[in-house]
């Protein structure tokens, strides 16, 4: 009987957390791909790299809605139970919510650790991915090719557009290329046709370009030239235009080893801060280039961030219990300002610690601590207080503060004397 409770329970909440994942993921995706799709459009990118960038968000967006998801998931699941008195059937049998959570806290456990995977290793590395591709998209430059229709800034001082853009952005068509130096000399390419080459010993990325002419202007001595060619190598390197920085020059593309190793030997070492080393060498590993304080801030945010959602369906059990006469919002609106609150803490905190070298593992392990009592303690009182639930009690004390706040400013009744009645 114990092991079909279990596996009932579940059963409630699986689906809600399946159906609350899937939404969030569509409503926050939909809305980056909208700018994405700007971004794509005004630099005539494929919308294949729009949807391989949305694959990079895909981590982030899913460790955004996990834990509320199982919170929403465990509190919806005994707002069923309680409103058609399964739950009151279920304590009867001398199951109490202790026991009866167990199965809850088991699949907030397995949760935990899949949201300490995304948080901790697949997070950083999507989000470096997907901030190469958004460099390279700002830059005019698809890693293998040039954009067709923008006006592209080279690392040699011109100004690059071409009307067509063909084979990975290899094929051009169309090819201007300006340059103004400050003395007022003017240099200008035009061609009718280019070809990116790459794959030289050196790096070196060349165009060539196929009938077209090279004009150049001297404001010194007033005299133009203009030399026609039916073909002319012209070296861009644009391999320093594509190239990305590393990974790992934020904290948040560090990995929770990474991370770990940097808090350690920073603590071994004295280093402390907001300011990372100046002049690292050049094979310094990613955590010794980010800042000690933000190293602490973001170790120790994900952790107490992972380590909270095993306390989701403790906060989410009391607050779902309901009879038929209570409101059946007040316990979902109380526990997702509770919820959001608590995030805001700790973002903040985590904030306020990197940028100002405060201890960031007190602090946010403080947070922690306070929302962990909070919780046992709403949840004990509710299991161990007879007759009405404490959520349902802070739901009459709130109505009636409300009610007396209306009062005051609701407009009085006029005491009309009887008419006289003539005799």
């Amino acid at each position: 009987m114990i092991k079909a409770i279990d596996r009932y329970l579940l059963r409630q909440i699986l689906p809600i957390i399946a159906v609350i994942l899937f939404i969030a993921a569509v409503i926050l995706l939909m809305e980056r791909l909208m700018r994405l799709l700007d971004i794509a459009v005004g630099n005539g990118v494929s919308t294949l790299v729009v949807f391989q960038m949305l694959f990079y968000l895909i981590p982030y967006y899913i460790g955004l809605a996990l834990p509320i998801a199982l919170f929403l998931g465990v509190l919806l699941a005994f707002r069923k139970l309680s409103s058609q008195s399964e739950l009151d059937a279920i304590h009867s049998c001398g199951i109490g919510m202790t026991r009866f959570i167990r199965s809850a806290l088991v699949l907030a456990l397995v949760m935990m650790v899949v949201n300490l995977f995304l948080v901790g290793y697949a997070q950083p590395y999507t989000r470096y991915l997907f901030r190469a591709v958004m460099f390279n998209i700002t830059s005019g430059v698809i890693e293998q090719g040039i954009g067709e229709g923008v006006f592209m800034t080279l690392p040699n001082g011109y100004t690059l557009r071409v009307e067509q853009s063909r084979g990975g952005g290899r094929e051009l068509y169309g090819v201007f290329a300006h340059k103004q130096e400050d003395s007022g000399h003017i240099v200008t390419f035009t061609a009718k046709r280019g070809e990116l080459l790459t794959g030289k010993m050196d790096g070196t990325v060349s165009l060539r370009l196929y009938e077209g002419n090279r004009s150049e202007w001297n404001p010194e001595t007033k005299a133009a030239a203009t030399l026609e060619f039916d073909r002319y190598d012209w070296p861009l390197n644009l391999a320093d235009l594509v190239r990305f920085r590393g990974r790992g020059g934020d904290e948040r593309e560090l990995t929770l080893l990474e991370l770990l190793r940097g808090y350690r030997l920073n603590i071994i070492e004295g280093r402390q801060g907001t300011t990372a080393e100046v002049n690292p060498p050049p094979q310094a590993p990613p955590e010794e280039v980010v800042a000690p304080a933000a190293v602490a801030s973001e170790f120790h945010g994900r952790l107490v961030f992972s380590l909270s959602m095993l306390l989701l369906p403790v906060l989410a059990a009391p607050l779902g219990i309901m009879t038929s006469r209570a409101s059946r919002s007040f316990g979902l609106i109380l526990g997702l300002l509770i919820l959001v609150s608590y995030h805001k803490v700790l973002e903040f905190t985590g904030a306020y610690a990197a940028s100002t070298g405060a201890p960031a593992g007190p602090m946010l392990w403080t947070a922690f601590g306070v929302f962990t009592v909070g919780t046992l303690y709403l949840f004990y009182v509710t299991e161990r207080k007879a007759g009405t639930p404490p959520v349902l009690v802070m739901e009459a004390r709130w109505v009636a503060f409300l009610d007396r706040i209306v009062g005051i400013f609701r407009p009085k009744k006029a005491l009309h004397d009887k008419p006289v009645r003539a005799s």
